[in-house]
């Protein structure tokens, strides 16, 4: 891989790292459904611009955009809704740290609901090793007491890996289009679900939503370009590598920036995750 796209993986890591620091910043002025809300609908401007300025013509067939709304309630809608929920009670590295189980149930996903991705006995010990990291970050104080806000976050996760799945009976159409179809989507179905909460926003000035703005404008528009540009140029293996890089940035800037303590059992279930990714994103002949 390039130093280039070296470079573009490092940073897309920062990106998707850093939306679980203003996650935790924006959670101080608005509620966790306007956070979702503003999110995805600032994130929708943005790209609807990138296909104004690249001329990419909007289509609009009724079947697409049934596809663009199950891709937007599996990418976007759920997993926000269910991480921004968590870190109203758990710190930002530790939900970092349940996003990155999404590869360890892609891989279930794609064993039983795929023809082409099935597990090798490698992979499948990655799944069990996996499980044993969540199940430590899960219960901080030992078995029988979970962190039950975490279970969003897991549930975040597992949403990912359907949308992953799913996504590719998109794999045809140009990769900005779905990502306006799914953003446009999904402010349709958060603004119907919490619309009464999002008419009633209330804020002082508008700087108040600069963490909102950072967080739709770099971690979910311009990290999904990147995303995206580096697919095509690097394929899915490599940048899988990403899941690996997020929680150490997400770890960091919570730490330095957010006081955030990593605990001993963040650094045990941590290492159990990421020995699982590196399993799972092992080649099948090995």
């Amino acid at each position: 891989m390039s130093l280039k796209n070296w470079i573009f993986l490092i940073g897309l890591s920062i990106l998707w790292g850093g939306s679980f620091y203003f996650i935790e910043k924006a959670l101080l002025n608005f509620s966790f459904e306007q956070v979702v809300f503003f999110r995805v609908f600032f994130a929708a401007i943005f790209i609807y611009i990138v296909l104004l300025i690249k001329k990419i013509k909007i289509q609009w067939q009724i079947n697409l955009w049934i596809s663009f709304l199950i891709m937007g309630l599996l990418n976007n809608v759920i997993p926000f809704l269910a991480i921004t929920y968590a870190q109203e009670s758990i710190t930002a590295s530790l939900a970092s740290l349940f996003n990155a189980t999404t590869p360890i149930f892609t891989a279930i996903f794609a064993h039983f609901l795929t023809k082409d991705e099935k597990s090798s006995w490698i992979q499948s010990a990655g799944i069990l090793v996996g499980f044993i990291g969540m199940i430590i970050l899960l219960s901080p104080k030992g078995f029988g007491s979970f962190e039950y806000a975490s279970l969003f976050a897991l549930l975040g996760a597992i949403s990912y890996a359907f949308a992953g799945v799913f996504g590719k009976k998109l794999k045809d159409n140009n990769p900005l289009l779905n990502v306006f179809g799914m953003l446009v989507s999904s402010s349709f179905v958060t603004y119907l679900l919490f619309n009464s909460s999002i008419n009633s926003i209330n804020f002082n000035t508008i700087y108040e939503f600069k963490d909102i703005i950072l967080l739709a404008v770099f971690s979910t528009a311009f990290a999904y370009i990147i995303y995206f540009k580096l697919l095509l140029e690097v394929g899915a293996v490599k940048l899988l590598l990403v899941t690996f890089l997020i929680p150490v940035s997400a770890s960091t800037l919570g730490i330095f920036l957010l006081d955030e303590e990593f605990t001993l059992y963040m650094l045990f279930g941590s290492l159990f995750i990421f020995i699982s990714l590196y399993l799972i994103n092992k080649r099948k002949n090995i």
